[in-house]
């Protein structure tokens, strides 16, 4: 990727604000010089030569002077983008939380495009019957952290909410508003990020992300991919950073520009470097994981062509040979993990009894009703298995009490 004026300056003056007042300083040092000797070749008599060395001097120092006030914009420019950066995130942890104690249960929800309409449908189920208060944390990736933030921002057992919700995947997205196979062509993207942050969860289906700073609420992490260090950071979303972390979330390669901006720094799908966070929630402490997949749990993952590494981010080799050479390591790890986890480490899997009938671009209507129907059912079932558990847990307490009297 060529690097902007701003990375370059960083990379040449790494000390930020110092750099540019030596700039300045050397700016008007030469802007000085040549107007000295520009006014003294210039007033000696018939001395042509001497003016027009004259005259090169002046240009030199307007040059000087023009690089100066030039550099001191773009200075005052990368400040106010590193401001708004800390504004929209904040003090916001970027790694997740360690767990303590008891309170080590997690929640993941993997993304996978148009497939997260699965995980909607689970999580509407979940909602009804496992909500989000009990669990101590809860980390979304790529379109499953859409679905995560309405999740933990619902109140349990409200119907009406949970109806209304599920009509984004039912309906809002199956029309040529949200994604359209022409828009190949031209200069907008095959998938409007906009309509779908902006005006589903801003306005029309709004999010209540101001839920999400109130203590009752489970915290919410949301896994991106930083195109400036290659590697996943994990951001707590709060009211303040919710709609431009989703966005950044779901900016999907080749669909979408492949790229959020969010302050002075550039994020782009948090499933290219971390598809399905498990390793790190382990490393992080917690030991009762439930996952919610979108594939079913014996998939794997083929390495991705050159040709589509390339397509996803055709400015980014770094990030193009992740791709290429990482991507499906690092996924198929991760189904690992999940299938046999660790010892001490108890892991749920909800996910599709078969491969989903769809793709991650799918926008059928009928289709997407189906995967959100298989989504509702397969939550039920997994609510099923937990409350059996419970009864179980609660039957081996009580005998062991009686044995005891």
């Amino acid at each position: 990727m060529v690097p902007s004026k701003s990375q370059k300056l960083k990379k040449m003056h790494p000390s930020g604000q110092c750099s540019f007042s030596r700039v300045c300083l050397v700016s008007r040092m030469l802007l000085t010089i040549s107007a000295t000797w520009g006014s003294v070749f210039f007033f000696l008599p018939e001395q042509p030569a001497r003016r027009r060395t004259a005259s090169r001097a002046v240009r030199m120092g307007e040059k000087a002077l023009f690089t100066a006030i030039r550099f001191i914009l773009l200075g005052r420019s990368m400040s106010r983008r590193k401001r708004k950066s800390q504004e929209q995130f904040g003090q916001v942890s970027r790694t997740l939380p360690r767990a303590r104690g008891k309170k080590n249960r997690v929640l993941i929800v993997e993304g996978g495009g148009m497939r997260g309409a699965f995980a909607g449908g689970v999580l509407a189920a979940m909602n009804r019957w496992y909500p989000s208060r009990k669990f101590d944390l809860v980390v979304g990736v790529s379109a499953g952290s859409c679905s995560a933030a309405y999740y933990v921002t619902e109140s349990p057992n409200d119907l009406e909410a949970t109806i209304k919700n599920l009509n984004v995947w039912r309906y809002e997205l199956s029309d040529g508003r949200f994604l359209a196979r022409r828009r190949l062509v031209g200069k907008k993207t095959v998938m409007d990020q906009n309509y779908l942050i902006d005006y589903l969860f801003g306005s029309r289906y709004r999010l209540k992300k101001e839920r999400l700073d109130s203590p009752r609420t489970t915290p919410l992490y949301v896994v991106v991919s930083n195109l400036g260090s290659g590697q996943p950071e994990y951001v707590r979303a709060t009211a303040e950073n919710a709609l431009p972390l989703l966005k950044a979330a779901t900016a999907l390669p080749i669909a979408t520009k492949g790229r959020s901006n969010i302050g002075d720094e550039q994020f782009t799908d948090g499933a290219v470097t971390d598809p399905i966070p498990v390793e790190a929630v382990i490393e992080a402490g917690y030991r009762d994981i439930t996952v919610v997949l979108n594939h079913p749990r014996s998939y794997i993952t083929g390495r991705t062509g050159r040709f589509l590494s390339f397509l996803s981010f055709p400015y980014n080799r770094s990030m193009a040979r992740f791709v290429r050479h990482e991507y499906h390591l690092r996924y198929n790890r991760a189904k690992e993990v999940i299938n046999h986890p660790p010892p001490g480490v108890k892991i749920r899997i909800v996910d599709p009894p078969m491969s989903l009938p769809m793709k991650i671009v799918t926008t059928n209507e009928q289709v997407l009703n189906q995967v959100v129907d298989m989504g509702l059912e397969a939550g039920r079932k997994a609510f099923e298995k937990m409350q059996e558990e419970k009864r179980k847990f609660r039957r081996w307490l009580g005998g062991l009490f009686k044995k005891r009297q």
